[in-house]
Formats: C-alpha cells, sequence, structure tokens
C-alpha cells in the first residue's frame, strides 16, 4: 500500500468575506436553524461561530458606545494650524465689514 493514501488531505478552507461571516452569523441565529449544518456547508466549526458572535457582539458594542454623526470625522490639528486659520477668518471677516460700509457710503451718495 502506498504511504501517500493513507495520508488524510486537509480541506483548503475559502476565506470569508465579512459580509458572507455576517450572513452566516444571521443565518445561525434563526428560530430553529440547523447550526451545525449551515456551519459545515462553509466549512466551518463551532468554535468558528463563537468567535464570530464574539466579534459581532465587540463591533456593535463599539458603534453603540461611539455613536458617530453623519458627515466629516472630526481631525486633530496643530495649534498653529487653528491660529492661521482664526487670523485668516478674521481678516475676511474685516475686509466684509470694509466693503459693507463702503457699499454703504456709496448707496449714501447716490441717493
Amino acid at each position: 500500500m502506498d504511504m501517500m493514501t493513507n495520508i488524510n488531505p486537509k480541506k483548503e478552507r475559502t476565506k470569508l468575506t465579512p459580509e458572507q461571516l455576517y450572513e452566516i452569523y444571521l443565518e445561525c441565529n434563526a428560530p430553529n436553524a440547523p447550526v451545525k449544518t449551515i456551519l459545515a456547508r462553509h466549512g466551518l466549526k463551532p468554535w468558528d461561530l463563537v468567535a464570530i458572535r464574539k466579534k459581532v457582539k465587540a463591533a456593535a458594542m463599539e458603534a453603540l458606545a461611539n455613536p458617530g454623526k453623519p458627515g466629516r470625522r472630526q481631525q486633530t490639528i496643530s495649534v498653529e494650524q487653528h491660529q492661521k486659520v482664526s487670523q485668516e477668518l478674521s481678516d475676511a471677516k474685516d475686509a466684509l465689514s470694509a466693503v459693507a460700509h463702503e457699499l454703504a457710503l456709496l448707496k449714501k451718495r447716490t441717493s
């Protein structure tokens, strides 16, 4: 007998995407779901489902603990950059105020 026939070939596990793992999680959490059959179909073991459940719980807890607002994420800027932008804003306000004052003077002259 050949030595190669006695060796059990390892199954190559395909890498599942996060979306696929989440679908498996949802399918396994359905009422009366045949969990062992679902896991076997995807080449997973029960401890894989335990790991998936832990990751889903951790992600949910993180999302609930830090509810983000829609829109741009906050970013940290240096003090110098803040001062520069504040100065630019102040200059822009002063320029707008001067233009508004000149416009008011022009309106008085024409009327």
